[in-house]
């Protein structure tokens, strides 16, 4: 577990929280969501993966994306 092996401090301003999950959850598909929402008068989309009381979304969705990409798909 990462709070037992590492002392992390979090920017509050970038992250919510750190937890753990599962890699084969990450790079399953099915668990990657497409959303979307209005930001500035423009229709953003992003990736979010709920995962328990979690919600991984945004930039921290998307590179676990890219990694799926680049690990699965290649």
């Amino acid at each position: 577990m990462c709070g037992r092996d590492l002392d992390l401090a979090i920017s509050r301003n970038e992250v919510d929280d750190v937890f753990e999950v599962p890699l084969a959850f990450l790079m399953d598909p099915v668990n990657h969501k497409l959303g979307s929402k209005e930001f500035r008068g423009m229709q953003r989309s992003f990736y979010e993966m709920p995962f328990e009381q979690h919600y991984i979304w945004g930039a921290t969705a998307g590179m676990l994306r890219a990694l799926y990409e680049r690990i699965c798909l290649s």
